[in-house]
């Protein structure tokens, strides 16, 4: 290791104690926030705080990759499910404002899309809860419903509440 690089990783950790000291227990929001406050387009900074609001969740996921492979630069993500683990990987589930997207992360092909809808073709959502765990279950217009698996129910059932708003209301906030 370089002693540049030995230097910045020093540096950071000695931000991260600070940080730590002033917000104590608030201490991961405000690294999340400053995170997603560095991203150069609006699809990374909105999938980025998107993502914050998981982290009461027990999951591990490389996602740094995620919105350059999966999103336009101009599309804004209004929340993110978390599945429960498969293959392992954590699933996820978009909200945009253009549509709803499955992906999951796959070794041979960094953050596939498994199946999306156009907002627009959306007719509502539900979470239904099972013997261990649930799904969460997007009804489209035309083919097979887009569902998730889940392995916890309070997130994914914010993400089907903002759903049925964003159908009732005839489409995401511009």
């Amino acid at each position: 290791m370089t002693s540049q690089r030995r230097e910045k990783l020093r540096a950071a950790a000695e931000l991260q104690r600070e940080i730590h000291r002033r917000h104590g227990e608030d201490a991961p929001a405000v690294m999340a926030q400053a995170f997603a406050a560095s991203a150069a387009t609006r699809a990374q900074r909105t999938y980025r705080e998107a993502m914050a609001r998981n982290r009461g969740q027990r999951f591990s996921v490389n996602d740094l990759i995620l919105p350059e492979k999966v999103l336009h630069p101009e599309e804004t993500v209004l929340d993110v499910a978390v599945g429960g683990l498969s293959s392992d990987t954590f699933p996820l589930l978009l909200v945009t404002d253009r549509r709803i997207i499955l992906t999951k992360d796959q070794p041979w092909r960094r953050w596939r899309i498994l199946r999306e809808a156009p907002a627009a073709e959306v007719l509502g959502a539900e979470v239904e809860p099972r013997m261990l765990g649930g799904r969460l279950r997007v009804r489209v217009r035309e083919g097979g419903d887009i569902v998730l698996k889940l392995g916890a129910l309070q997130r994914p059932e914010e993400v089907a509440a903002l759903i049925r708003r964003l159908v009732a209301e005839g489409g995401a906030p511009q």
